[in-house]
C-alpha cells in the first residue's frame, strides 16, 4: 500500500467541486450527500476492531494559495460580522459561488473536516491515522448527474492539526457559517489510493 500522498482522481474532485458549486446555488449552502463520506477507523475492542463516523468534508486550497484565501475568509468575516449572522451567511454563500468555480486552485490530495477536539474518531486517528473515507450516493434527482450512482472508498493517511496554516484556513472558512468554534480540531486527510465499490465492486479508481 502506498504511504505517500498522491492527487485523487481528477473526476472526483471535479465532482466535488461541482457539488459545492451546486449547493451554494440551490441549497443555501446545505450540504449534499457527496460531501458527507463515512470514516472508518480503527477502533480496539469493538466486534470488528473499526468503528465509522459520518463527516461534512471540505476541499483545501492549494499550498501557494492557502494562506491568501484564509485572509479572505477572514476579512469577510470581520468586515460582515457585525452586521449578524444572517448577513454573514449570505455573503459567504456569495463567496463560494466565485470559489467553487474551478477544480484547480484546490490541493489534489487532500479532503478536510473539522472537529470538536475530545471526538471518538479525533481520539481515534490520533492513535491509528491510516483510515478510509466512503462516499456513497445515490440521488438520482440531481441535477447533471452530480448524484448519480457511485461509491468510492478512499484510502487516506490522517493529520490532526490544532494550528497551523491548514488548521487557520479550515477553521475561518467553517466560521463563516457556524461562528467561532473553541477546542476543535482539523483533520486533514491525505489520499493514498481510491476504488470504486459500487454494487460490491472493487476497481481501481484513476484519472
Amino acid at each position: 500500500m502506498p504511504t505517500t500522498p498522491r492527487p485523487l482522481a481528477k473526476e472526483f474532485l471535479d465532482w466535488q467541486v461541482a457539488l459545492r458549486l451546486h449547493t451554494m446555488q440551490e441549497r443555501k449552502g446545505a450540504p449534499h450527500m457527496g460531501v458527507v463520506p463515512t470514516v472508518t477507523v480503527k477502533r480496539p475492542g469493538t466486534e470488528l476492531g473499526v468503528t465509522s463516523h459520518n463527516i461534512v468534508c471540505g476541499l483545501l486550497p492549494r499550498e501557494d494559495l492557502l494562506e491568501a484565501k484564509t485572509a479572505e475568509f477572514k476579512a469577510l468575516y470581520d468586515e460582515t460580522s457585525g452586521e449578524g449572522a444572517k448577513a454573514l451567511y449570505d455573503r459567504g454563500i456569495e463567496y463560494l459561488l466565485d470559489y467553487y468555480q474551478q477544480a484547480d486552485i484546490f490541493d489534489p490530495d487532500s479532503i478536510t473536516t473539522m472537529l470538536a477536539e475530545d471526538t471518538a474518531l479525533v481520539t481515534a486517528l490520533r492513535a491509528e491515522p491510516a483510515c478510509a473515507l466512503v462516499f456513497n450516493v445515490f440521488d438520482t434527482a440531481a441535477p447533471q448527474q452530480l448524484g448519480a450512482p457511485r461509491c468510492h472508498h478512499i484510502d487516506a493517511v490522517a493529520e490532526v492539526l490544532t494550528e497551523g496554516p491548514v488548521f487557520d484556513n479550515v477553521w475561518w472558512h467553517n466560521t463563516l457559517f457556524h461562528g467561532k468554534a473553541s477546542e476543535a480540531a482539523v483533520i486533514r486527510f491525505r489520499h493514498l489510493r481510491s476504488w470504486d465499490t459500487c454494487f460490491g465492486g472493487l476497481e481501481p479508481l484513476v484519472g
